[in-house]
């Protein structure tokens, strides 16, 4: 019943195109013992890619019923629901390179029967279709691959993200205060995905010392920096924090909390260790 409100959304364009399809499908399976002629299986090569494109776009549709924000799923290696995860894992692991590959397949058996005769083919198919038809493929291949590096792109930009946070979490004061931090379960749980800030290894650069004399209010937790706790100083501006909050602050955007002075390795002097 969810892929068949699934299909009920399909818009005006596809339903042309499905349509077409199907009736482009069923015009090459009456013909199919006409095609025998031809030095290469041609129509086998149009059946299937008549198939995968469909699958492209059902697929599609039922993954968007599925999702849960408005974005595009197939951006997502991360979903919580497994049939999403199956989806966008079939269309970038498996249809995608088939379909790439059965493509250009295609093309190379086209040529071959344009070069030794074209006689072959049914009566009422026009060559000229079947070249436009390859490059309708080529097309949504180029479509299709750019989406795929984007995807890849997130993924990248995620793990990247979990790494640094997984590096900050060596130290026993982050973990103590915030808690493991480093296994998002989507996209959305990055929140510095857009404006990312320092990395990791960038971050330990920063001053920090032992808060020596009075208590002082840390402007992101706010609790008192106690003497003892160490605490970072950001460049630039001189406002102090403790050092586990102010370092995952500034590795989800490198602005100073307080005034939104930019925070920049190079105005600092590395002190990976407390003094």
């Amino acid at each position: 019943m969810m892929a068949v409100g699934a299909l009920s959304k399909i818009g005006y364009n596809d339903t042309i195109l499905l349509l077409s399809i199907a009736y482009s499908f069923y015009d090459v399976i009456c013909k199919w013992d006409e095609f025998h002629s031809c030095a290469k299986p041609i129509q086998w090569q149009i059946i299937v890619s008549y198939a995968l494109v469909v699958i492209f776009r059902v697929s599609h549709f039922v993954g968007q019923h599925f999702a849960e924000d408005d974005e595009d799923f197939l951006l997502n290696f991360r979903h919580k629901k497994p049939v999403l995860r199956f989806i966008v894992n079939l269309t970038w692991m498996v249809t995608l390179p088939f379909f790439t590959a059965w493509t250009a397949l295609g093309t190379a058996w086209l040529y071959d029967i344009f070069a030794k005769s074209c006689e072959c083919l049914p009566a009422g198919t026009q060559p000229w279709f079947l070249v436009f038809w390859q490059v309708l493929c080529y097309l949504w291949i180029v479509v299709h691959v750019t989406f795929c590096v984007i995807a890849v792109d997130y993924e990248r930009r995620v793990r990247s993200a979990e790494n640094d946070a997984r590096e900050l979490e060596t130290d026993g004061d982050v973990l103590q205060r915030w808690g493991r931090m480093s296994e998002f379960s989507s996209y959305g749980a990055v929140p510095w995905m857009k404006k990312r800030g320092l990395s990791a290894s960038d971050i330990k650069k920063l001053p920090c010392t032992q808060h020596r004399g009075s208590s002082e209010e840390c402007s992101i937790c706010l609790n008192d920096i106690h003497d003892g706790d160490a605490e970072r100083s950001l460049p630039g501006c001189g406002h102090s924090f403790h050092k586990a909050c102010i370092d995952l602050w500034v590795l989800r955007c490198a602005e100073c909390p307080l005034c939104k002075s930019s925070v920049t390795i190079s105005q600092s002097t590395p002190m990976s260790a407390l003094v």
